[in-house]
């Protein structure tokens, strides 16, 4: 007869019992009562903190694995960190206590500044202090390359609106951008924001159905463009265009001298922050020198 390891046994049915506990309910009972799953030494381990880390199962041996592993994980680093109190030296616990209190203090502190920063971001950054920085600022957004403002339209060729398309399309009042917009579900590519300025990149990448030679054509200045081949129309207009060496437009950079700005606007406030911390723990008398 084939003996049982009864320390295996004894696990699996601990086991067993733990996933009863954690599938029966989906939340701690209704009294409140959290359930006692494990200690070590003074450390305990409650279902909560298991909840905490388990969101959903595979299957139930999934559950039973992990769940094992996490709990004997979790006794492990507790029976180690009474270890270490017990056999470290003094002077060893004493430096690493240092470092833990200094890391827990700049946690709280850096998520206490930040929660303080975020509550107050809307103020710090404006369009009006955007604009200010770029007009002082001008010579320092001169383009490294051309940029360009466009949009296109691709449909089938049997498309019963092809005309009126191409018609609005060329025109392209706010009319025209409504009827454009209206019947984007009929084009098998759009991109109608020809208020956007784009990289040269970002335009190859929306010309592909334009070769070199012809995408080369079109990128030299504003001006319409129309490709077809055995079943779709492409209508492509260049709205605009700027050159190396110019002044970017404020909308192109926009996103750059708003961090700018904003990182700017935090160094002040996280400075002026931590002198009015103090300022007003001396008036309240929650800081004293002796």
């Amino acid at each position: 007869m084939r003996l049982i390891n009864c320390s295996k046994l004894t696990e699996w049915a601990i086991l067993c019992c733990l996933f009863t506990v954690l599938m029966g309910c989906n939340s701690i009972t209704s009294s409140n009562q959290d359930r006692l799953i494990a200690r070590a030494e003074n450390h305990y381990l409650y279902r909560s903190d298991i909840e905490r880390n388990f969101e959903s199962f595979a299957s139930e041996a999934d559950s039973l694995v992990k769940v094992g592993d996490f709990i004997n994980n979790w006794a492990r680093q507790k029976l180690l960190y009474e270890k270490s109190l017990i056999n470290l030296p003094q002077e060893k616990i004493s430096e690493l206590t240092h470092l833990v209190d200094a890391y827990q203090n700049s946690l709280f502190i850096n998520a206490y500044r930040e929660f303080v920063l975020k509550s107050t971001m809307d103020t710090l950054t404006t369009q009006s202090l955007i604009g200010t920085f770029y007009e002082e600022n001008k010579q320092n957004f001169l383009l490294k390359e051309p940029i360009y403002r466009l949009r296109y339209v691709s449909f089938p060729l049997d498309n019963v609106d092809g005309r009126e398309i191409t018609r609005r399309f060329k025109r392209y009042d706010t009319q025209d951008v409504k009827f454009l917009d209206s019947l984007s579900f009929q084009f098998s590519n759009y991109f109608l924001s020809d208020s956007i300025w784009l990289n040269q990149i970002e335009v190859r990448e929306r010309l592909g159905h334009l070769d070199q030679q012809q995408q080369d054509r079109f990128l030299k200045s504003p001006n319409y463009f129309e490709v077809k081949d055995s079943l779709v129309l492409y209508l492509f207009q260049l709205a605009g265009r700027l050159d190396r060496g110019n002044v970017a437009p404020i909308s192109y950079v926009e996103n750059t001298i708003s961090n700018i700005v904003f990182n700017q606007r935090k160094l002040e406030f996280l400075r002026s922050f931590d002198i009015d911390i103090l300022q007003d723990a001396i008036k309240t008398k929650k800081f004293e020198k002796y």
